[in-house]
């Protein structure tokens, strides 16, 4: 390019005023330049759309930053500066000026429950985890008020840490609300659920019910009566018997909650768990084009969620036919344990004693070892990717023995397995992340002192609660990191902003609760960044086709209100969304 052909493309650049409709008015203007000449045209691919004058993070290899970038066809044809740019403008290019904006890959989210979610704001009497127990009595009574009569009415999330106040979740408390619906309210752990007599007299859960392998009926101490309270697999059995939704419900779940997750960057997704109505409603979104984000699916295994064992294994032998372009289904969930506050995560040393308990009680596998192993070494020659659910030290080590058997009898096997959570990890265990290629799911929104510590402190004791989420011993150790939120199983928004700043500080990023969980363990935010992108992309098996922003790959990146890198570390989970593009597409901008 000429001299002259660079100043006129400078001049033009610096003259786009006109708001882009890729992008919202506070975040970028536009104005189409006037066309390049053709012999420049010719030689290079033109640009649908180009991004000026901005910090452009790229997250390459070398966390390179760059000025502009252009796309056509919903891919990234050219990264760089305004000049470089140029060449692939003319006046068909839609033209947006950053202003200097942070531009970044979008969010990898490799642990989320979209369907959950859009099902609890969308069609269940949800109420936020903080909310006492008069408050979740108040909705129950307007819920039921407007539910027809015999209908079930579901709901959630109530505190896990109710079970520790003195007024503790009972059926007595729903069966004063009401007796003429069933109720069925899960807890902020999705581990337990609370039911009111006339659900147990439904679901024919009495004193002479037993408990179900991986879970339990809590039951009245001076008797053998249910108090409504369901652990485990006792709460996801119950799922099974509770009337389904629509297949259009289903779709609108999962556009409502992609649509929250856009809000703050999200443009992949791993639904952490699926049954056969989500695997439809998934592939009939893709299909009608409003799936608009990639989505790597979980199929239940074992799990006795929604779809009994007999379908989940339909399910694995059809997963083919529910994949789709933004859709991959060789992905596979298991639950191991339970999760510390109730005692039902698999420990290598016991809880603290208690009187129901006593003073040696280490918790429970949901699966055996043995049993594990076997649908491991099986799963793993079905070049099927397996995320562990494991919350207790025990577990972590049963699930890494697991995948270790599986290594040895497909020595083939190129499949990065997950343990979800990671979050008590004995120090012998940490290396074998590495060695064995295994994944560490990290759920960010956990690591900083506030209430859940303190309950976690009453069952496994103070030091070992004040050591949760070894995130840079593992980092160290060259282990693969990704992030996962849970939402909305214990976080009540799908925003990693506070999990990123979190993360860096080891702190409370709502500054609601002083001091800091294991500082030793902080990270850099460029690593950070890097977990939160394109490591959720490796996991994802996408990493050719997203998770940074390089020629080839899909436009899929976030535009930011503020550089993080250049603002106290403290304010970074103040960071908003000015705009999210998927393939090319802009699916959310902000109204700032």
């Amino acid at each position: 390019m000429t001299s002259a052909l660079r100043h006129i493309a400078t001049r033009l650049y610096r003259l786009t005023v006109v708001v882009s409709s890729v992008v919202s008015i506070s975040a970028c203007s536009s104005e189409a330049p006037p066309k390049v000449p053709d012999t420049q045209a010719t030689s290079v691919t033109i640009a649908d759309a180009a991004y000026i004058d901005g910090s452009i993070y790229t997250v390459d290899t070398g966390n390179t930053w760059a000025e502009a970038i252009a796309i056509a066809g919903g891919k990234i044809i050219a990264v760089g500066s305004n000049e470089e740019i140029a060449k692939h403008v003319d006046s068909t290019t839609e033209v947006s000026n950053l202003n200097q904006r942070m531009v970044m890959p979008g969010i990898h989210d490799m642990h989320v429950h979209p369907r959950e979610a859009g099902e609890k704001y969308n069609f269940q009497c949800s109420f936020p985890f903080t909310v006492t127990i008069d408050e979740i009595v108040a909705k129950l009574t307007e819920c039921a008020a407007e539910t027809p009569k015999g209908t079930w009415i579901r709901g959630g999330q109530w505190a896990m840490e109710l079970m520790e106040s003195d007024t503790v979740p009972h059926k007595k408390i729903l069966d004063a609300i009401t007796m003429d619906h069933p109720i069925y309210l899960g807890d902020s752990t999705v581990h337990g659920a609370w039911l009111n007599s006339r659900a147990l007299e439904e679901l024919k859960i009495d004193k002479d019910t037993v408990n179900p392998p991986g879970g339990v009926i809590i039951r009245e101490p001076d008797s053998s009566e249910p108090t409504g309270i369901l652990i485990d697999n006792a709460a996801y059995n119950v799922l099974q018997k509770i009337p389904v939704y629509t297949s259009e419900q289903y779709q609108t779940a999962l556009e409502w909650s992609m649509r929250e997750m856009h809000k703050v960057g999200v443009t992949s997704i791993k639904d952490a768990q699926v049954d056969s109505h989500a695997l439809k409603a998934y592939n009939s979104l893709d299909k009608t084009n409003r799936l608009s984000m990639k989505v790597s699916t979980s199929i239940g295994w074992n799990v006795s969620w929604t779809d009994t064992s007999e379908q989940e294994k339909e399910n694995v032998r059809l997963r083919a036919n529910y994949a789709s372009e933004n859709v991959n289904t060789d992905f596979i969930k298991i639950m191991l344990d339970g999760i510390p506050p109730t005692r039902t995560a698999a420990m290598l040393e016991p809880y603290v004693p208690d009187t129901k308990h006593g003073d040696q009680f280490l918790g429970k596998l949901i699966h055996s070892p043995e049993k594990l192993t076997e649908d491991m070494i099986y799963l793993d020659s079905q070049d099927l990717t397996v995320k562990i659910h494991a919350t207790g030290d025990r577990a972590v080590r049963v699930a890494l023995d697991a995948i270790e058997a599986a290594r040895k009898a497909n020595p083939g096997s190129s499949m990065m397995h997950e343990i979800s959570h990671s979050e008590l990890i004995h120090p012998d265990d940490i290396p074998r992340f590495k060695e064995l290629n295994v994944v560490a799911e990290l759920s960010p929104i956990l690591w900083y002192p506030q209430p859940l510590v303190e309950v976690m402190a009453q069952v496994i004791g103070r030091d070992r609660a004040n050591r949760f989420w070894p995130i840079k011993s593992l980092h160290e150790a060259g282990a693969h990191l990704i992030y996962g939120s849970d939402w909305p199983s214990v976080v009540p928004d799908p925003n990693p902003w506070p999990g990123i700043e979190a993360m860096v500080t080891r702190r409370d990023p709502y500054g609601t609760t002083p001091g800091e969980l294991w500082p030793e363990q902080a990270m850099d935010l460029a690593t950070t960044i890097r977990i939160f992108t394109i490591n959720g992309a490796v996991a994802a098996k996408s990493a050719s086709t997203t998770g940074s922003l390089e020629v080839g790959k899909s436009a899929d990146f976030i535009i930011l209100d503020r550089n993080v890198f250049q603002i106290p570390v403290e304010d970074i989970g103040d960071t908003r969304v000015v705009s999210t593009v998927a393939s090319g597409k802009a699916v959310y901008s902000s109204p700032l």
